[in-house]
């Protein structure tokens, strides 16, 4: 094949948009348990208890007010309704974008609060406003087509998706680099990481910090996994035994550590390497199961651009 057709195939040649779908759904869930957590403790983020003084606030695109928690109340209760809209499907395109625009303003109020997860759902909401996420699974579609919107996907260029799979995998990437120092290399660093008290969920897990085998297998096998990640999630053959990889990975810190929502926005972000011709095969098998049936998602192909 030529380089040209290479590229049409890549960024041009519609695909079923269930993988930006589910990373779609996903995200919309991740920024609403964000903002949950936020407005169970508005007052660290604004007024005069806020847990960073006004003159320490990051001025740039702070468009909300840093003295005012009524304010900040509302601007997290419209994030809140705006991750709704996107996990349901309505109007995704604009609302992304309506999160996007809140986080910066959210987190720029106390940017020294901020860990990489935070910003990765940022980064996936601007990447995801510029996809047609609404094209499967979706509120918008239902209206327009019936019920069986929620079922089936239309077929979407596939440039969009191509852009959040190269920021996955360079989180991935960058993550791997960072990871060079002396207890990496000696296999202790795990051992390091899971005796640091503020990090601890359970508390100290002496099994796995005390066994030197284990906390070396723990130590290499996390800097395998996350190469992998980095270099090798093009290779289709190889996609689903990784997006198990990364789903274990990222589970497996949350269930020990406290490390914000970097694990579920990362969820989101593998969930785009789905191949959607399995996905659309195992919903109209599920559909089949309960005596339903829809038509093909590719017989409406042309509504693709138009959605989302």
């Amino acid at each position: 094949m030529s380089d040209q057709g290479v590229r049409h195939q890549l960024f041009v040649e519609p695909r079923l948009a269930w993988p930006l779908a589910i990373a779609r759904i996903e995200l919309g869930l991740t920024v609403f348990a964000w903002t949950a957590t936020l407005l169970v403790d508005v007052s660290m983020l604004a007024g005069e208890g806020a847990g960073v003084p006004p003159e320490f606030a990051d001025t740039t695109f702070a468009w909300l007010p840093h003295d005012s928690t009524a304010v900040m109340v509302m601007a997290l209760l419209v994030l809140l309704a705006a991750s709704v809209a996107v996990t349901i499907g309505f109007r995704p395109t604009v609302f992304l974008v309506v999160i996007f625009v809140l986080l910066v303003a959210v987190q720029r109020r106390a940017p020294q609060l901020l860990n990489s997860g935070d910003i990765i759902i940022r980064n996936l909401a601007l990447l995801l406003a510029l996809c047609p996420t609404g094209a499967a699974a979706s509120f918008d579609r239902a209206r327009r087509i019936g019920r069986d919107g929620w079922f089936t996907s239309a077929a979407v260029a596939p440039w969009g998706l191509r852009l959040v799979q190269l920021q996955v995998m360079v989180v991935y990437l960058f993550a791997f680099w960072s990871k060079s120092g002396d207890t990496w290399r000696d296999g202790t660093a795990v051992s390091t990481a899971l005796r640091l008290v503020d990090l601890q969920r359970f508390g100290q897990l002496d099994m796995l910090v005390s066994s030197v085998p284990v906390v070396a297998a723990l130590t290499w096998g996390t800097l395998a996994a996350e190469l992998a990640l980095a270099t090798l999630l093009w290779v289709k053959r190889l996609r689903p035994a990784l997006i198990v990889v990364g789903l274990a990975l990222h589970l497996s810190i949350d269930a020990t550590m406290l490390v914000g929502f970097f694990g579920f926005a990362m969820f989101a972000g593998l969930m785009t390497f789905l191949d959607a011709d399995a996905v659309d095969r195992r919903v109209r098998a599920w559909r089949e199961q309960r005596g339903e049936s829809g038509s093909h998602g590719e017989a409406d192909a042309d509504l693709g651009a138009a959605a989302g």
